[in-house]
């Protein structure tokens, strides 16, 4: 799957974005903080999301482009 096919796929019209990650980011990280005790676990959930992301991403990247 290259990364555009990727974005499409998890893009979700429903949902806004941020002009950044980081920004998305702190968001969330934000709205995490009022769920008191389960503010681990809906970090977890998010960061497992990432990583996956962020594998999938890495699936796209040729040999090349991984040595710079």
């Amino acid at each position: 799957m290259t990364n555009t096919e990727l974005a499409n796929a998890i893009r979700h019209g429903l949902f806004s974005e941020r002009e950044t990650l980081k920004e998305a980011m702190e968001y969330a990280f934000s709205v995490f903080r009022t769920l008191g005790p389960n503010e681990i676990a809906a970090t977890t959930a998010m960061m497992v999301v990432l990583n996956t992301l962020s594998n999938e991403m890495l699936k796209d990247i040729t040999p090349e482009e991984s040595a710079q």
